[in-house]
């Protein structure tokens, strides 16, 4: 029984073979580094990313503009910060620190409201952006943050209540 299975894959491979075979002859081969742009996939992802973060910005300067945060400012990576109770100590990488946070999106609706949460200043947790803002702020601080998506949970969001891309707005008071 064995032998007449092997016999079978054989002769299949050599029927698949020999079209294949026969196919190929007409198929003409295209050098990739030949072709006029190259990296056409690069640029159109580099373009539309560019274009998700112009938007992203736009939304968020007239966010900030309809609540009247004037004293909200803008980091070189895009966050947003406005520390609204300054705190005395500042807050250095290693640091832990515990904070009380509510998160909504940029349209207004609540996605965590009064979460605790502990972290090591430094280590990207739970985001990029939050971690970021810490050296920003100071023990004892309530601040407003806002995270462009990219600095938040980017294109997977947090497997939770939070989306793919979304801009998120925290408020948060560092013990």
């Amino acid at each position: 029984m064995r032998k007449k299975i092997n016999a079978l894959y054989a002769i299949f491979g050599i029927a698949l073979l020999s079209l294949l075979h026969s196919c190929n002859n007409d198929i003409p081969i295209t050098d990739l580094s030949e072709t006029k742009d190259k990296h056409s996939y690069k640029t159109n992802m580099m373009t539309a990313s560019n274009y998700v973060a112009k938007s992203e910005e736009t939304e968020i300067d007239g966010y900030i503009k309809r609540r009247k945060w004037t004293d909200m400012k803008r980091m070189e990576n895009g966050l947003r910060i406005w520390e609204y109770h300054k705190g005395e100590k500042a807050i250095n990488y290693d640091d832990e620190v515990m904070f009380r946070y509510s998160v909504q999106s940029i349209s207004g609706k609540d996605i965590y409201v009064n979460e605790f949460d502990t972290i090591v200043v430094g280590r990207n947790e739970p985001n990029i952006g939050v971690d970021k803002a810490m050296l920003f702020l100071h023990h004892g601080s309530k601040a407003k943050l806002i995270l462009p998506s990219h600095l938040g949970y980017g294109f997977i969001g947090d497997s939770d209540r939070i989306g793919t891309n979304m801009i998120l707005v925290y408020d948060i008071g560092i013990k």
